[in-house]
C-alpha cells in the first residue's frame, strides 16, 4: 500500500504488575481483565513480549513490526532504523507501590550480558502523583561504588538514591546506567527504546502473591551502573517557535509537550506518536478525511506518509495536554 495513511491506533496491551494498581483503569478506562494490580500498558510496542495490533481502520488487525517490515518508507519517512524494526516503546504507568531499586544497560551492555536485548534508556512524564508518591533517581552526592556496594549488602539501597517528591508534569531523564524507582502513587508517560532489559538491584524485601522474592541481579547491575551520574532532577522545558515546551531530546528519541492546544500541526514527511495525557482532542485532516477523538490515557502513531493533520483541543473542565514524541533525524 502507498500513497498517504491514515493515523495508526491500536490495542493496548495491560500487563499485571506486584507494584501497580487500579488507576489505569480508573483514570483512561482501561479494560483490566482481573481484579490483581496492573503496573502497565503497552500503547505502542514492537518488542517480542508483545507487539501492538492495529485496532480500527484500513490496517486494522495487522501488526506494527509487520507494518515496518512492509512499508518502512511510509511508515519512518527518511529516517529508517538501520534493522528495520520499530525503535521505540510508549507505555503508561500507574506505580501505586514502589517499583523495584534497577538499572537499565546502555546497548553495548545488553548485548554483552543478554545478546538478545537492546540497551534502554527513558524518559517519563509525571501525569499525576498522590502526597506519598516519589521518585528516586540517581545516587546521592558523593556515593561511590564501595559504598553503593556497601548498601546493596546491607540491604539499604534506597538510602544510596537521591529521591524528590514528583508533581503533575515533571519529565525526568533516565540514560541507560541511571539507578532508579518510583512508587507511592505515581501515574506516568514512559518513553523508551524497545528493550525489556531491566536488572533488579533491591525489591524492599518483598514477597510476590506465591510468597516468593522476586529475583534480583547483582553482578549485572554493578556492570551496568554508571557511578558517574548523581542526583537526577526533573528537566528545565525549553520552549519551542509553535507553542510547545521541548521536554527531551537525545539520540534515541525526542519529546515535546502541548497544553490545552487550540490547533497543533503535525509535521509530515516524519512519524510521530502522540500520547493524549489530560483532557481530550480531535485530530482532523486537513482534507477532511479523517476525524478522530482522543482521549486522556489515548495514543496515536502517525506514519510519514500520512496527509496533513491537526489537532484541536475540545476539553473544557480539564486542559488537553498532548505529548509528541519523534525519533531523531
Amino acid at each position: 500500500m502507498t500513497g498517504s495513511w491514515h493515523p495508526l491506533v491500536f490495542t493496548p496491551y495491560l500487563r499485571p504488575q506486584i507494584w501497580g494498581g487500579r488507576a489505569l483503569a480508573e483514570r483512561f478506562g482501561k479494560p483490566l481483565a482481573t481484579a490483581e494490580p496492573y503496573g502497565e500498558s503497552w500503547e505502542i510496542s514492537g518488542h517480542p513480549h508483545h507487539i501492538s495490533v492495529v485496532s480500527e481502520g484500513p490496517h486494522a488487525g495487522e501488526t506494527l513490526a509487520d507494518l515496518c517490515e512492509k512499508y518502512p518508507r511510509e511508515i519512518f519517512g527518511r529516517t529508517i532504523p538501520g534493522d528495520g524494526k520499530f525503535p521505540l516503546l510508549i507505555k503508561l504507568l500507574d506505580c501505586h507501590e514502589l517499583l523495584s531499586v534497577q538499572v537499565h544497560p546502555n546497548d553495548e551492555q545488553a548485548e554483552q550480558i543478554l545478546g538478545n536485548e537492546k540497551g534502554k534508556t527513558e524518559a517519563w512524564v509525571v501525569i499525576d502523583s498522590l502526597e506519598s508518591g516519589e521518585i528516586y533517581a540517581g545516587l546521592k552526592p558523593g556515593m561511590n561504588r564501595s559504598q553503593f556496594e556497601q548498601h546493596m549488602a546491607d540491604k539499604t539501597t534506597g538510602q544510596a538514591l537521591h529521591r524528590f517528591r514528583p508533581h503533575a508534569g515533571d519529565c525526568v531523564f533516565i540514560p541507560a546506567g541511571t539507578i532508579h524507582t518510583m512508587g507511592g502513587g505515581v501515574l506516568i508517560a514512559e518513553v523508551q527504546q524497545t528493550s525489556d532489559a531491566t536488572f533488579r538491584i533491591f525489591d524492599w524485601n518483598r514477597l510476590d502473591k506465591n510468597g516468593a522474592s522476586r529475583a534480583l541481579h547483582l553482578q549485572e547491575s554493578l556492570m551496568a551502573i554508571d557511578f558517574s551520574k548523581g542526583p537526577v532532577a526533573p528537566v528545565e522545558p525549553r520552549p519551542l517557535a509553535d507553542g510547545g515546551q521541548r521536554l527531551i531530546e537525545c539520540p534515541y528519541f525526542t519529546i515535546d509537550r502541548y497544553s490545552s492546544p487550540k490547533s497543533v500541526a503535525v509535521p509530515t514527511g516524519e512519524l510521530s506518536i502522540w500520547m493524549l495525557l489530560g483532557g481530550s482532542a480531535e485530530l482532523v485532516g486537513d482534507d477532511g478525511e479523517y476525524r478522530r477523538l482522543f482521549t486522556a490515557g489515548q495514543s496515536v502513531l502517525v506514519p510519514a506518509a500520512a496527509k496533513s493533520l491537526g489537532w484541536i483541543g475540545t476539553s473544557t473542565d480539564s486542559p488537553a495536554q498532548l505529548l509528541r514524541i519523534t525519533l531523531p533525524a
